[in-house]
């Protein structure tokens, strides 16, 4: 005869609790793998936003000193604006723009002016932007402060940076900037990852030579 034995009472609930165990385990590691690939997809995404918009930045400080004895970076620049003198290109001593990156509201922007006139170092801008395109969205300013100037003292850069709004006299001095800021993912700050905006930080030698190690040497920038 074959057995009508069944399982007990006691064999069900262990089985049960065993496999709502087992089953709390499943979801919960799948959970984590969703929420950590989320955070993975929001990194990556603010990665991809942001090192454009810092290239753009520094290659235009890089491209500051057309010509000697100027002064690339202008006075009025602060914490969250910078106005600097710029131009890409292989040709001798050529007329740069006027280019000003702000950062309005969370949106970082840059506005070029072009040559109206002049000659260097005293050229003349037009007042309405040739290009005013938007750099990047959902950025901070780490600290309410974007770009920080320094000046070479006694021929050596200065740790404490100069005061903003630059004067016309400590813009002259510029011969280090600079440039950090935070880029949330497009999609803004995730409630799984608050700490899912990405902060990037790089610096702009504005000099062509090193500076002197002499106290009376020229350490301005672009010499």
């Amino acid at each position: 005869m074959r057995s009508e034995r069944g399982f007990t009472i006691v064999e069900l609930l262990v089985s049960i609790g065993a496999t709502l165990v087992v089953m709390t385990g499943v979801v919960t590691l799948s959970t984590m793998v969703i929420h950590h690939q989320a955070r993975i997809t929001n990194r990556v995404d603010a990665d991809s936003r942001v090192r454009p918009a810092m290239t753009r930045i520094v290659q235009g400080l890089h491209s500051s000193c057309v010509t000697s004895h100027i002064v690339p970076v202008q006075a009025g620049s602060s914490g969250t604006s910078i106005s600097f003198l710029s131009k890409p290109g292989s040709a001798v001593g050529p007329t740069p723009d006027l280019h000003t990156v702000s950062l309005s509201g969370s949106t970082l922007r840059e506005a070029v002016f072009p040559a109206s006139g002049g000659t260097a170092p005293n050229w003349t801008f037009s007042g309405t932007a040739s290009s005013n395109m938007i750099l990047l969205t959902n950025v901070s300013a780490p600290g309410g402060v974007i770009f920080r100037y320094f000046d070479f003292i006694s021929g050596a850069l200065s740790t404490t940076p100069l005061p903003t709004p630059l004067s016309a006299t400590n813009a002259a001095r510029v011969s280090y900037v600079t440039v950090s800021f935070t880029s949330a993912p497009s999609k803004g700050v995730s409630t799984q990852d608050p700490n899912s905006p990405l902060m990037i930080t790089s610096g702009v030698d504005l000099r062509l030579e090193n500076a002197g190690q002499y106290p009376n040497q020229d350490n301005l920038p672009c010499v």
